[in-house]
């Protein structure tokens, strides 16, 4: 299976991905934090470890949607509540020269 790695992104794309990473991690932490509930019984939910959680929610690592999608479900939330309006704002800016 051929996955596509960090090594054949640019700088640009490595420090954006990074940035998405954390943002995402941010806000599934919040989420998890508002509905009072650890680590270990959202990764359980979702058939891994709290680690492996844990690397995620501190944006540490890139995840699948299929990933994203049990996090949902464990979470009991849409996928877009991962995604705030203020957070897609400070990306547009960072990089709207990047697209335009």
């Amino acid at each position: 299976m051929n996955n596509y790695s960090m090594t054949n992104l640019t700088p640009e794309d490595q420090e954006q991905k990074l940035v998405v990473q954390q943002l995402l991690g941010k806000q599934m932490k919040t989420i998890r934090l508002q509905k009072k509930m650890r680590q270990n019984v959202v990764a359980q939910s979702c058939g891994f470890n709290k680690s492996a959680y844990n690397v995620i929610e501190n944006g540490k690592r890139n995840i699948t949607i299929i990933t994203l999608y049990k996090i949902a479900f464990a979470l009991e939330e849409p996928i877009f509540s991962f995604f705030t309006e203020e957070d897609f704002n400070k990306l547009m800016e960072t990089y709207k020269k990047d697209i335009i």
